[in-house]
């Protein structure tokens, strides 16, 4: 008698003879850049999703497209449902016109910092919510339907998420739902052989001029046990792990990458990075 045939993992690669495409939100920021150059590196092709910030689009896919990499950009607003849906239909033309396999998504797209307990609106929650969560969630329903087995999603948090930081809640709130999101979706997507994780960052230099204050430099790095900020490429190490097959085993998980800024609670914290830069500024 002829042996079992042996049974396939759900989580096995079956992505052959086809190029993978990996869905980047939030492209043109510091961390969406470095990511959309290291999965192109990796060898994915990439659909860099962006917001209004159409100039740095632009030179993404110049700097992409003069080292022969495969890379699409896409406009939507994240915070509706019309963008929302824009963009599935974005992932669709590409995936049709180039003959992709769907394989990957990083909710990297995110509203920064703040606004604090008594500063926030409920649109300003709202929207916050609506960007850093909400499009994470409905983007990750709609393209796990058109994924194969063996796909990816990353989902970039934050350190806020993990202590408190009182002039950034409503931030800090929705870092801490998106992680919530992971942990269900990995076992809600694990029939499909789907993995779901989570990057968190620290204070990352993502190019914003409060990177180059001293003053404000020094507190940020205060928060470190390794001292320092990161650079975006250490967030984008994190995911390339994450989206490939090197974290076949890796699903409902974290990969931190905050220096030790998670490790506990520090002295001599302000309220808010924002509001201390503000103040230098203004002075």
């Amino acid at each position: 008698m002829a042996p079992d045939a042996p049974q396939s993992n759900p989580g096995e690669k079956k992505l052959m003879n086809r190029s993978q495409l990996v869905v980047v939100t939030g492209s043109t920021g510091g961390i969406g850049r470095a990511i959309c150059h290291r999965l192109t590196e990796d060898g994915y092709s990439v659909l860099a999703a962006y917001g209004q910030d159409h100039a740095s689009a632009q030179t993404l896919t110049t700097e992409l497209s003069s080292s022969g990499r495969s890379l699409h950009v896409a406009s939507s607003d994240l915070s509706s449902r019309d963008g929302l849906d824009g963009l599935v239909k974005a992932v669709d033309r590409v995936v049709s016109d180039r003959g992709y396999a769907l394989y990957g998504l990083v909710n990297n797209a995110a509203l920064l910092t703040g606004p604090s307990m008594k500063e926030a609106t409920v649109e300003q929650f709202d929207k916050y919510f609506a960007v850093n969560t909400k499009a994470a969630f409905f983007l990750t329903q709609a393209l796990t339907e058109r994924m194969e087995q063996g796909g990816s999603i990353v989902n970039i948090s934050s350190a806020n998420a993990h202590f408190s930081s009182p002039g950034d809640i409503v931030y800090a709130m929705s870092k801490a739902a998106l992680e919530s999101l992971t942990r269900n979706a990995a076992e809600a997507l694990a029939p499909q052989g789907i993995r779901v994780n989570n990057v968190v960052p620290g204070f990352t230099d993502n190019g914003h001029p409060a990177f180059q204050n001293p003053r404000v430099r020094e507190y940020m790095s205060s928060f470190s046990v390794l001292g320092g900020v990161a650079d975006p490429t250490d967030v984008a190490d994190a995911v390339s792990f994450l989206i490939s097959e090197r974290s076949s085993r890796t699903t409902g998980s974290s990969i931190d990458v905050t220096g030790g800024s998670t490790l506990g609670a520090r002295l001599g914290k302000k309220a808010s990075v924002r509001h201390m830069f503000e103040s230098t500024v203004e002075r």
